[in-house]
């Protein structure tokens, strides 16, 4: 997986329309991402990334990094963090947790399972976009990432 160092591709997996529509505009606003690609479940989003079941691409997805809600239908993010980080053709995809809980079991569960970071999300679309100027300071222009 190559790409230019200060571009990013973003899978976001997350099933809330209103959170997907803010990230999305706040993503839209810096021109460091150069593609967001939504699953709206766990599944769908092993799906993306392996290219299999009924919702699988042709070819896998390999984005620079990945979002990843913990509350999701059919699969939740605990479960798909923990399947990513099995998988060798994964594994080394950053995967920060994107989620509205601050609850401390969950932070601790994502860490162990391999996450890269743990954001509890914003609730407007002013402080998502301030997220949005961090994250991109942080994974751009500070942070190396594995391609």
């Amino acid at each position: 997986m190559k790409i230019e160092s200060d571009k990013l591709s973003i899978l976001l997996v997350e099933d809330n329309e209103d959170d997907v529509l803010i990230a999305q505009r706040a993503f839209k606003e810096f021109k460091f991402i150069t593609a967001v690609h939504v699953a709206r479940d766990g599944q769908e989003a092993l799906d993306m990334l392996t290219a299999s079941g009924s919702r699988g691409a042709a070819k896998p997805l390999r984005p620079s990094m990945i979002l990843l809600d913990i509350t999701l239908p059919l699969m939740d993010g605990i479960a798909v963090l923990k399947r990513l980080k099995a998988d060798p053709a994964l594994r080394l995809i950053p995967v920060v947790m994107l989620t509205t809980s601050s609850r401390n079991e969950d932070i601790v569960r994502s860490y162990e399972n391999g996450a890269a970071s743990y954001i509890t999300k914003p609730a407007s679309l002013e402080d998502f976009l301030e997220l949005a100027r961090r994250f991109e300071m942080y994974w751009v222009s500070v942070s190396k990432l594995p391609y």
